[in-house]
């Protein structure tokens, strides 16, 4: 009787359906989970392959850029290493030099070479003499200028603080340094008598501008390049007198006005330079 309620209870289409075996419910799960695991290995090794490209591209631009940084910094040190270089030979120069006689005549060198520039301006009293006087000045102000543009530090020895290339004081000793060659061969020519008066002047000013390195200054380029800045300006001072100057002297009298009023203009800001700068400022 419970068989008879049940099939009329039961619809038609239900009573075909079969639930599937226990050896089909496992192939089934079986297979999903085989699915499943190859598609989570396929997105591994995608997410795998697509992370390692772009970490292996990250390395490559870090290596590169780690390259390119290295190489700045080589450059660098290398021109810090050469300006450190020749510092310490500064340095070591005034350790090894460093002796009261030449820190004395270090000191001494500015009044020698102001003496000896005074002496040669006396013995020409011409106007040539004047064209001179303004032309140092001019020298001690393309000094100043060239330390500005070219703004290089002293050694680490040196007691002052600003820029040492050049150094002023070797372009002012081989300006006069040649003022007095020059002068001389304007007098006597080149001869066996003043060719080793020349030499003698020549090495006494190398003396006095090597003491500025020996003294811990300057380095030894800034000095050579003093001494080379000194040594062309005088010598092109002294051609431009002799190829232009000269002639609009004699025959203009405003030119002769000029030179006059600027030779005495720069006599006068010399001697307040020397009270200023060397006398009150010892003092």
């Amino acid at each position: 009787m419970s068989y008879i309620c049940k099939r009329l209870i039961t619809p038609p289409f239900l009573h075909q359906f079969k639930p599937p075996s226990h050896e089909w419910s496992n192939l089934y799960v079986r297979n999903n989970l085989n699915t499943s695991s190859q598609n989570r290995h396929k997105l591994f090794y995608t997410c795998n392959n697509s992370f390692g490209q772009r970490r292996m591209s990250m390395i490559e631009s870090a290596t590169t850029r780690v390259s390119t940084d290295r190489d700045d910094v080589e450059q660098r040190q290398q021109s810090v290493g050469a300006l450190e270089q020749e510092a310490l030979v500064a340095d070591g120069l005034t350790r090894l030099n460093s002796n009261p006689l030449e820190a004395t005549l270090n000191h001494l060198s500015k009044w020698l070479m102001v003496a000896l520039f005074s002496l040669v301006l006396i013995l020409r009293h011409d106007a040539k003499a004047i064209w001179i006087t303004m032309g140092a000045i001019l020298n001690v102000g393309l000094s100043i200028t060239l330390k500005k543009i070219l703004n290089q530090e002293r050694p680490s020895s040196a007691s002052k603080s600003d820029p040492g290339m050049p150094s002023s004081h070797a372009q002012s000793i081989f300006y006069i340094v040649f003022v007095v060659i020059l002068s001389m061969m304007d007098w006597a020519g080149m001869n066996l008598l003043t060719a080793p008066f020349a030499g003698a002047v020549l090495a006494f000013g190398s003396y006095f501008a090597w003491l500025r390195v020996s003294q811990g200054f300057h380095t030894i380029s800034q000095v050579v390049v003093g001494a080379v800045a000194g040594s062309v300006f005088s010598g092109l001072w002294f051609w431009l007198w002799d190829a232009i100057v000269l002639e609009a002297f004699i025959s203009n009298f405003w030119i002769r006005v000029l030179v006059v009023v600027g030779g005495v203009g720069c006599i006068l800001r010399f001697a307040l330079f020397v009270i200023q700068d060397w006398i009150m400022a010892e003092h």
